[in-house]
């Protein structure tokens, strides 16, 4: 912008509000003065003054004035014109500044692995809708990599996961420590116990996640157990399989696996199933919560995260069927 023009708005506009810009614009809609002062509260003279306070700023007479009616006059018309154009934009702008001024914008993204999602989004989506009733929430669900690379290239504002991000790009924060049971086919004879020792769980032939999608980095996944020959037992390990899909070929092919507590309701209603709790240093896996550093809704990110902390709780109540 040339020195020149910001002079003209300096000297010509600055004494002309936004609020001048909609009487003028009431006026041309209503074609009277007296109707417009009538519904807005003010004396027809007055409204006249502030119109003509517009018209001194822009060099130009916008109305035609009668005792009958107003109507704009031909330059008029092009200059009203204008200002309906500016007064879209402004609310344009006061209803983006109202969005933006909501936590997260206005519309959070969620990202969540899939060997968490389903068992901890019922929970969210209640917590999330308490605390953020306004804000719109998506989510998607994915392997840790894959989700992480969205989080870092802006894709989503927040992840769910089982593993502590230590990059300085990332604010993390551990929300819980989730319990792991162990599920069996009812065929199996430990279907019969109450409760497993670790030591016993050596000995069993578990279905582990090789790759360790499901567990975090501290997770005590029991090791298979050596014989008086110095073998070491069967433990069976599996890649990429949900844990919905472990309680499935437990269900119908038998064997066994760890599976968290919030899974615990759905996972027990397979048939030819019994989930067992795991006495003394039980594995857990811990659920975590990660951010940009970046990101401008620090606070908000940490209320959201005090509220999920309380499903430390549901955790520690889910039994076993």
């Amino acid at each position: 912008m040339k020195r020149a023009d910001r002079t003209i708005i300096s000297n010509r506009l600055s004494a002309v509000s936004i609020r001048d810009l909609v009487l003028v614009s009431t006026v041309w809609k209503r074609s009277s003065f007296r109707t417009v002062a009538r519904e807005l509260g003010i004396s027809p003279s007055g409204l006249s003054h502030q119109v003509r306070k517009v018209e001194d700023a822009l060099a130009t007479t916008l109305f035609e004035r009668s005792s009958q009616n107003v109507k704009a006059t031909p330059e008029g018309k092009l200059l009203l014109s204008h200002i309906e154009q500016v007064l879209r934009e402004v609310g344009a702008l006061d209803l983006l500044a109202t969005k933006t001024a909501m936590p997260f914008g206005g519309h959070f993204k969620l990202g969540v692995i899939s060997a968490l999602g389903p068992y901890i989004m019922p929970h969210f989506v209640a917590l999330f809708e308490a605390i953020f009733p306004t804000i719109t929430l998506d989510f998607l669900e994915g392997k840790t990599e894959g989700v992480t690379q969205r989080l870092r290239g802006g894709e989503i504002d927040m992840m769910l996961s089982c593993r502590k991000d230590d990059g300085r790009d990332f604010e993390t924060r551990k929300l819980f420590a989730e319990r792991l049971d162990l599920i069996v086919n009812t065929a199996h004879p430990i279907a019969n116990v109450n409760m497993v020792t670790m030591q016993e769980l050596a000995s069993l032939d578990i279905m582990t996640m090789a790759d360790g999608e499901g567990y975090s980095e501290d997770t005590n996944v029991p090791p298979p157990a050596q014989n008086e020959d110095g073998i070491y037992g069967p433990t069976s390990e599996i890649r990429g399989l949900s844990f919905e899909t472990i309680g499935a070929l437990i269900s119908t092919r038998g064997g066994m696996s760890l599976v968290p507590a919030l899974s615990v309701p759905r996972l027990a209603a397979f048939p030819n199933v019994r989930i067992i709790r795991i006495g003394g240093n039980a594995p857990m896996r811990k659920i975590y919560a990660s951010w940009r550093s970046s990101s401008p809704h620090h606070q908000a990110f940490h209320q959201l995260c005090d509220a999920l902390c309380k499903l430390q709780d549901v955790c520690d109540r889910s039994q076993p069927a």
